[in-house]
C-alpha cells in the first residue's frame, strides 16, 4: 500500500518525462474532440473564379449600343442648335445690314432731292411752294437783282394800284391782264406758258419790266405817281 505522502517523489521522474516528449514531440496528450473546422466563405464565389466586379463588368458592353445612340442624338441636337442660332445671328445681321443700307439709300435719295429742290429754287429766284405773291416777289427781287425791303415798298405800291396782286386781274376796257397789268396780256408769255393763271410768272415777267424800262421799282413807282401809269 502506497503511502500518500510519497506520491509526490515517485510521480516526479514520470512526469519529467512527458514534458521532455511534450517538448520533443508538440504532443500535448489533449483528446481530440472535434476534427478542423474549414473557414467559412466571405461571399459566394463563381465556379469560374471571377469576383462580382468582373461579372458587373460583364453587363456594360450590352448598354454601350444605347450610350452611343444616345450620345449621337445628343450631339446632332447640339449641332442643330448651333446651326440654328448660327442661321439667326446671320439673319440678325442681314437685316441690320439691309436696314442701314436703306437708311443710307433714304439719306442719300433724300440729299439729291435737296440738291435739285436747291437748283430749282435757284433758278426760279423764288420757293416754288410758296404761294403768296408778296413773298414771291420779295424773294425775287432779293435773288435776281439784290433789291431790298425799300424797294419792295415802291413795288407794293405799283402792284397794289394795278391789280391788287390778283393774277386774274382784266382791264375790261384796255386788255390788260394779270399782277402787273401787262398790255397786251399776250406779252408776259416770254416769262412763261402758264401766264395766265401762274402769279410768280406774272411777276417775274412785271420785275423784268420795271428793271428793263426804269431801273428800280422805287424809280418806276416815281414816274407812275407823276402819269397814273408805269
Amino acid at each position: 500500500m502506497w503511502h500518500s505522502q510519497r506520491m509526490p517523489f515517485l510521480l516526479r521522474p514520470v512526469l519529467g518525462m512527458a514534458a521532455a516528449l511534450t517538448l520533443a514531440t508538440g504532443f500535448t496528450g489533449a483528446p481530440i474532440t472535434d476534427a478542423p473546422r474549414p473557414a467559412a466563405p466571405s461571399s459566394v464565389t463563381p465556379m469560374d473564379g471571377r469576383d462580382d466586379q468582373a461579372s458587373r463588368d460583364e453587363t456594360r458592353p450590352a448598354l454601350q449600343p444605347e450610350v452611343i445612340r444616345a450620345l449621337g442624338q445628343r450631339r446632332s441636337a447640339l449641332t442643330k442648335a448651333s446651326v440654328e442660332i448660327a442661321l439667326h445671328e446671320r439673319t440678325l445681321q442681314v437685316n441690320e445690314f439691309v436696314a442701314k443700307r436703306a437708311q443710307a439709300e433714304k439719306t442719300l435719295v433724300a440729299a439729291e432731292e435737296a440738291a435739285k429742290y436747291a437748283a430749282k429754287v435757284k433758278e426760279l429766284g423764288y420757293d416754288p411752294k410758296t404761294t403768296d405773291p408778296h413773298d414771291i416777289a420779295k424773294k425775287m427781287m432779293l435773288t435776281q437783282y439784290s433789291w431790298g425791303e425799300d424797294q419792295y415798298t415802291c413795288l407794293n405800291k405799283i402792284f397794289t394800284q394795278e391789280s391788287n396782286w390778283q393774277w386774274n386781274a382784266e382791264n375790261a376796257s384796255s386788255g390788260a391782264y394779270g399782277i402787273p397789268q401787262s398790255l397786251p396780256a399776250t406779252k408776259m408769255a416770254s416769262a412763261g406758258d402758264d401766264w395766265k393763271t401762274n402769279p410768280a410768272t406774272q411777276i417775274k415777267w412785271g420785275l423784268k419790266y420795271i428793271k428793263d424800262r426804269y431801273g428800280t421799282p422805287c424809280k418806276a413807282w416815281d414816274f407812275k405817281s407823276g402819269t397814273g401809269w408805269y
